[in-house]
Formats: structure tokens, C-alpha cells, sequence
């Protein structure tokens, strides 16, 4: 009893410790994940533990989701041949490393968190990524040096378009604590940060973020104050003040929004030699692959194969055939998943966030799912982002957060 004590007390100061590692360094959030791995298993009580992942039927989907893209090694020719395989490497320990691994914090989440420590963990997330803006504000203001971070695009610990993300997560993370907050001096340092990493997210060129953000902004302002003429127009308005205010500051912004403009025209003209002229070809040719295997995708060991096999027979392609062989992934989390699971397990995919959207938390809480989601949505257009530690982990802690108030209010009422 002591032993199961003392190891969930761990976990959970642990989590908290996660929780602000996980902005700012991979490998020491892996140790965190690795040590909760570990004490969770020591803790036991597992008919305890099953009794509460069972009770929850969007963690079952998730689970079935995960495990249907494990199961999809079964129906590869090969476990090597997938994207992000090495020389020494193959989908296997990808597929552990990549998912499962990371998986693991919303089961020990679920079952082992104490409710008081919910505010701890998002205020440990909250100082990690103030430490992470303060680095991004020291390296764009040329004040210090950052490995080989440039002061124009000031992402320190991660890549642009996943630190977009993270901002854009925090910045509705914030605007729920601000309307909750219940002093004004607590407001007043609120809507700093706010503030603060609004502006950061248009002096770094995440372009994911940025599009993410301002749909997020129209569906936050719209469910905040309902869906009337008067809150669409004030979203509407807001998005085109941010928009115009940061395209005509940033010249960062500026730029990107610029080269996408110039990307659609050039792609309208069939020319691919381009950012998104590129990612473009890659869901054309990617397109066929589903058209051969609609149900269940050729797994993820054939994915780069069937990928590399099939853009043959694309004349856009073969005149990039150096930018073929070296795509780590499609560019798009909805292809990525219709080419390694199919139609099965996008829609297993979908019917778990449409499960997720109906859990039962308060008002305030749901309101920040849903905007996180949105965020995720449109995300998944640029980037597979589910193949990628730190977007991935962001989605499963707040989803644990999320589904273990959901099983707190559900005990409540029981």
C-alpha cells in the first residue's frame, strides 16, 4: 500500500515535470515519459485501471486507432520500406517509438493523475512555453545565439511549423484561463502572454500555425458568444485586424503569405517546382495509392515503396526525382492515414473525435477542446502531424486532460 502510494505521488509529480519539459526538449520529456512508463506499471492496481479505460469510450477508439496502424504492418510486404525507416531502423521501432510511447500518457493520465494536479501540469505546460517564447523573443531581437536557429524565423526547440501549433494552443489555453481568472492583476498578466505569443506566432514562419489560428479565433469567438450576426462579424473583423496588423508588421509573415500566393499561381499553371507545389504532386501521386487500396491502405511498411514505385508514372515527378526519394511523409495527415490504413481507419480516426467532442465537462473545458481540435483539423492539412513527437504528445496530454475530467464528473454524478 505504501509502495502504491508513494509510486502514484511520483507520477504525479512527474506529469507535472512532463508538462513543462515537453515545449522545450524532446529527449528530456522521453526520460519523464519513460520513468511514468515505468512507476505506472509498478504502481498495479490494474483491475482498478481497466475498470477506468474501460468506462471511457473515446480512449478505446484512440487505442483501436494506434493499433490498427500497428496491425497494418501485418498486410506490408515488408516492416522496412515505410517513411522515416533507416539504414538500422525499420517501422517496427518506429511504430513503438513513435506511437505507443507517446500514447502511453493518456492511460496513465486517466488512471493514476490526482484531479488537483490538472492546474499544475497546464501551469508547468504554461512556463514551459513561456521559457520557450522568451528564448524565441532573445534569438529574433539578435540578443544571444541558438545552435543554428536564425533570428528570422526564431523557433528554438522544435520545427517552425510544430511550434506554430503549440502557440496557437496556448494562446486559447490562456484566453480560457483569462475568462476564468478572478483577479485583475492575474487578467492583466493573462493578456500579456496573450499577447505575447500572438505576436511570436507571426514573427516565426509556421504557416500551419498562423491558418490554424485564425479559423480556431472565428470558431472560439463564435461558441464563446454564440453563433449570432454580431459574433460572426466581430470574429470576422478581429481575424482581418490580426491578419492585416501582422502581414503589414512581420515581415516574416509577410513573406510566407506572399511565396503562398505565388505557389497557388504557379501550381494553377502546373508548375510544381514549388513549396506547396510540391506537397500538391505528392497528394496527387498519393491519390492513386488509395485508389488501388481504398479499405485498408498498403500498409505502413509499403507506404514510401508504393509511393516511390507509382510516382514514376508522373512526369512532375520524375523531374523531381531527388525531392522523391527523400519526402519523409505526405505532407497530410488525412493521405498519410488513407495510404497506411484506408478508409478504415480514417473513418476509426473520425469517429473518435466525433466521440471525443461528446464527453461531458463543463462549459469552459469544452469550448477549449473544440478549439484545440479545430487547431489540430486544419493542421493535419500541411503536415502529418501525428508523425512528429511534440505535436503528437501536445494532442495526447490534453486529451487525457480532457477525458479524465470527462471520468471525474461522470463519478460525480454516478
Amino acid at each position: 500500500m505504501k509502495q502504491s502510494k508513494w509510486t502514484n505521488k511520483s507520477i504525479n509529480y512527474i506529469l507535472v515535470l512532463f508538462g513543462f519539459l515537453m515545449p522545450i526538449s524532446v529527449p528530456m520529456a522521453n526520460v519523464a515519459v519513460v520513468l511514468l512508463t515505468l512507476l505506472w506499471i509498478i504502481e498495479g492496481e490494474w483491475h482498478s485501471k481497466y475498470m477506468k479505460l474501460k468506462s471511457s469510450l473515446p480512449f478505446q477508439l484512440y487505442g483501436a486507432f494506434i493499433i490498427l496502424i500497428g496491425l497494418s504492418l501485418l498486410w506490408s510486404e515488408s516492416i522496412y520500406g515505410g517513411f522515416r525507416t533507416g539504414h538500422s531502423s525499420n517501422n517496427i521501432i518506429f511504430y513503438i517509438r513513435g506511437y505507443i510511447f507517446d500514447f502511453m500518457i493518456i492511460p496513465i493520465i486517466l488512471t493514476s493523475m490526482k484531479k488537483e494536479f490538472i492546474r499544475y501540469i497546464l501551469s508547468a505546460f504554461l512556463a514551459g512555453m513561456l521559457v520557450s517564447e522568451l528564448m524565441s523573443w532573445a534569438i529574433f531581437m539578435e540578443w544571444i545565439q541558438y545552435k543554428n536557429v536564425h533570428h528570422s524565423d526564431p523557433s528554438p526547440f522544435m520545427n517552425h511549423s510544430f511550434y506554430s501549433i503549440f502557440l496557437a494552443v496556448t494562446i486559447f489555453v490562456l484566453a480560457t484561463q483569462f475568462s476564468q481568472a478572478k483577479t485583475v492583476w492575474y487578467k492583466i498578466l493573462i493578456l500579456l502572454f496573450m499577447l505575447s505569443a500572438i505576436v511570436n506566432l507571426f514573427i516565426n514562419g509556421g504557416r500551419l500555425g498562423q491558418l490554424a489560428f485564425f479559423i480556431a479565433l472565428f470558431v472560439y469567438i463564435g461558441l464563446r458568444y454564440k453563433i449570432t450576426f454580431k459574433s460572426t462579424g466581430a470574429s470576422i473583423l478581429l481575424t482581418i485586424i490580426i491578419f492585416t496588423v501582422a502581414y503589414k508588421t512581420s515581415p516574416v509573415f509577410q513573406k510566407r503569405v506572399d511565396q503562398s500566393l505565388h505557389s497557388l499561381q504557379k501550381i494553377s499553371q502546373g508548375n510544381y517546382n514549388s513549396s506547396w507545389g510540391i506537397r500538391t504532386n505528392i497528394l496527387i501521386v498519393a491519390k492513386e495509392i488509395v485508389k488501388e487500396n481504398p479499405l485498408f491502405g498498403v500498409g505502413v511498411g509499403n507506404a514510401k515503396v508504393e509511393f516511390l514505385q507509382k510516382a514514376k508514372a508522373f512526369p512532375q515527378t520524375t523531374s523531381m526525382t531527388k525531392m522523391a526519394s527523400r519526402i519523409a511523409h505526405f505532407h497530410n495527415q488525412y493521405m498519410q492515414i488513407l495510404v497506411e490504413v484506408g478508409l478504415m481507419g480514417l473513418l476509426l480516426f473520425f469517429f473518435f473525435i466525433y466521440k471525443l467532442l461528446q464527453i461531458d465537462i463543463d462549459t469552459n473545458d469544452y469550448l477549449l477542446l473544440v478549439t484545440i481540435i479545430v487547431i489540430y483539423l486544419i493542421g493535419f492539412i500541411g503536415e502529418p502531424l501525428f508523425y512528429n513527437r511534440e505535436p503528437l504528445r501536445l494532442f495526447n496530454l490534453f486529451v487525457a486532460i480532457f477525458l479524465f475530467k470527462s471520468l471525474c464528473r461522470v463519478q460525480k454524478e454516478a
